[in-house]
Order: structure tokens, then sequence, then C-alpha cells
């Protein structure tokens, strides 16, 4: 019995640490796909912002 529970053990270990890896694997990509979208959207953002800006004096000027 304790052979068959130290074999389930092991094996046991060995797909966790496989499955923390794959999600560690996963959080690295995820965060360096996030921080590039999160960049373009506030640039994005940024843009429109000065866009109105810049149209508004236009028509208060005119």
């Amino acid at each position: 019995m304790k052979e068959f529970l130290s074999s389930f053990l092991l094996i046991t270990s060995w797909l966790i640490f496989a499955i923390s890896g794959y999600l560690f694997i996963w959080t690295i990509f995820f965060v360096y796909a996030i921080v590039p979208a999160f960049l373009s959207l506030a640039v994005g953002l940024f843009c429109f912002y000065c866009s109105k800006k810049l149209d508004s004096n236009i028509k208060k000027n005119s």
C-alpha cells in the first residue's frame, strides 16, 4: 500500500508541476500581450482627445 501511495503522490506532484508551469507560461504570455494592447488603446484615446480639442479650438476661432 505504501508503494502505491508513494507512486500516486509522485505522479500527482508531476502533474501539478506541469500544470503550474503551463499556467506560468500563459501568464507571462498574457502579460506581454496585454501591455501593448493597453498601450495602443491609450495612444488611440490620446489622439482622439487631441483631435476633439483641436476641433473645438478651430470652431471657437471661426
